[in-house]
């Protein structure tokens, strides 16, 4: 009974503290703040109409267009970034890893025909060769390589690294062509097939970093670095995105307090300016939902690049894995294209400015009188 009695006692004593805390917050801040924005003096007393209609009149636009700029330039930020992402590290991405599976596919049908199962060539090698599923392989990374390098993903110093990667394919090309050449030669088709191998990284030093599979792979792991550093909040958008919610507070008790004023002094219920102030909540409302789109499609460009760095030729179908990576990429980011929420954005923002301005004017409407009473005085 006495615990019982302990803690009733204590909630009793938390409740009224936190009341006594939640008057406190009232008087010192909240009330000075709604005194101000229904134009009260600190004793309570209205302000003059005119006076106080004319500073609403530039403040409920300016605080309007600061609100829509500020979160503008949040959004745009992460949609410029979400479009590069899209337009050159998604495609790039997938280029490297056709490469790097094709060159792995390519090397494997190279040492079956030069080497079969039991270290002999195939018998067909004689008559056709390496076949046409070696060149074909071999012709599709190379073009992988090219078209990663034209992504404009890659910096300066990665797309010298591609120009090396693609010209040591050359070299391994050459070297497959050479151990092809000389396949009656056991001694001569090893050394070209060890020396072809050692270049491409498959063998037992696959850790050599010089290794074209070794390059190709550091290059998948630094454009998903780079891809990770476009991702998310920078501080641009993050301190755009938190000024634009304060102003918007500042914004929604100004257009409340003005409204509570107008009726009071004018008799006048303001719909219109209610509705003025409503496409810059909406603008905002758009804006949040897109800029969510953008981080979402962002995420979805990291899943994807972890998911294509894991394919490897060890896989069956490994092409055909990459293309479907390739393909739910493309569908995740279908919204972010201009079009889409882009447009709606630009939309919403066009909406919101002339709802800003023309809060102004209606304003200027409902005390033109007042203004010129107060004009005309010396």
């Amino acid at each position: 009974m006495g615990r019982r009695l302990a803690v009733r006692s204590r909630l009793r004593a938390a409740l009224t503290a936190g009341r006594s805390a939640g008057a406190a917050v009232w008087r010192s801040v909240w009330l000075p703040m709604w005194r101000r924005s229904s134009g009260r003096t600190p004793t309570g007393r209205r302000r003059h109409t005119a006076q106080f209609l004319f500073s609403r009149m530039l403040l409920l636009p300016a605080l309007a267009l600061t609100v829509l700029a500020l979160a503008g330039t949040a959004y745009l930020d992460l949609d410029g970034r979400t479009e590069q992402l899209r337009e050159r590290y998604a495609p790039a991405m997938v280029e490297l890893a056709h490469a790097r599976t094709s060159l792995e596919l390519a090397h494997r049908e190279a040492t079956l025909r030069l080497r079969g199962n039991d270290g002999e060539p195939l018998i067909q090698t004689d008559l056709v060769g390496l076949g046409e599923k070696y060149p074909s392989l071999l012709t599709e990374a190379a073009q992988s390589l090219n078209n990663a390098a034209q992504t404009k993903a890659l910096r300066a110093q990665q797309e010298q690294e591609v120009r090396v990667v693609s010209g040591l394919v050359v070299a391994y090309g050459d070297w497959i062509g050479w151990a092809d050449s000389h396949h009656d030669s056991e001694v001569l088709r090893t050394a070209g097939m060890d020396y072809a191998t050692s270049l491409l990284g498959t063998s037992a030093k696959s850790d050599d970093p010089t290794a074209v599979l070794n390059r190709i792979k550091a290059l998948e792991e630094e454009l998903r670095a780079d891809a990770s550093e476009l991702s998310g909040w920078t501080e641009l958008s993050t301190v755009t995105a938190w000024g634009a919610l304060l102003v918007v507070l500042v914004f929604v008790l100004a257009v409340v307090g003005t409204l509570d004023f107008v009726l009071a002094q004018l008799r006048v219920r303001s719909p219109l300016l209610t509705l003025y102030a409503l496409p810059v909540l909406l603008a905002l409302g758009v804006l949040v939902l897109g800029a969510a789109g953008q981080q979402d499609a962002q995420r979805k460009v990291s899943k994807a690049g972890a998911e294509l760095s894991g394919v490897s030729a060890t896989e069956q179908a490994a092409d055909t894995r990459i293309e479907v990576v390739d393909e739910e990429l493309a569908v995740g980011l279908r919204g972010t294209h201009p079009g889409a929420w882009t447009l709606a954005s630009e939309l919403a923002l066009a909406v919101g400015a002339v709802g800003a301005v023309a809060s102004g004017f209606t304003l200027f409407h409902y005390g033109r009188r007042h203004l010129r009473i107060l004009w005309r005085t010396p």
